[in-house]
């Protein structure tokens, strides 16, 4: 099954008023994060596997996630880094499956899953995420993947002629 970006935008166009903010998130006011009008303080961590323990495939591990989330919790981390976009990557070493591939709009259903359930689990244990989309890291897609997704082009990060940074 398919899900089509586009539906992630739907109705959009027709927004007159921005809805105000919520007090569920942290938002930022000046230097400082606050949640709920107090400022937010946080321990946090990098799960970024958190979606692919959560999957219903073959992959995931929804008690090894769960027994993880205890025990940060339980180490007080309040924040977590996670995961919320790969793409699948002509890197030998790469994520495989992935969120995403070369076939545009269309998503592994099984991450998706896994995403939530990991986002759910958070929730009961009062812990905030911090969604990240891509990187530059190659063992997750990351914009290397793009490039090759809209050019056909791979370009290696160690190759001297496109020196990165």
């Amino acid at each position: 099954m398919a899900v089509t970006a586009g539906m992630a935008f739907a109705g959009t166009a027709c927004a007159t008023k921005a809805a105000p903010p919520s007090h569920e998130f942290v938002t930022v006011d000046g230097l400082h994060f606050k949640l709920k009008g107090q400022t937010y303080r946080f321990v946090g961590a990098n799960i970024w596997y958190g979606a692919y323990l959560g999957a219903p495939a073959a992959f995931g591990n929804r008690t090894r996630l769960l027994k993880e989330l205890d025990d940060l919790k339980a180490l007080g981390v309040t924040n977590l880094r996670v995961l919320a976009s790969s793409e699948l990557s002509a890197i030998n070493n790469s994520l495989d499956p992935a969120f995403s591939s070369k076939d545009k709009g269309v998503y592994n259903q099984d991450l998706l899953t896994g995403l939530d359930f990991l986002l759910a689990e958070m929730a009961k244990r009062d812990m905030k995420a911090v969604l990240y989309l891509t990187n530059f890291w190659e063992w997750s897609g990351g914009m290397m993947a793009y490039i090759d997704y809209t050019t056909g082009k791979f370009i290696n990060n160690g190759d001297p002629k496109y020196p990165w940074p």
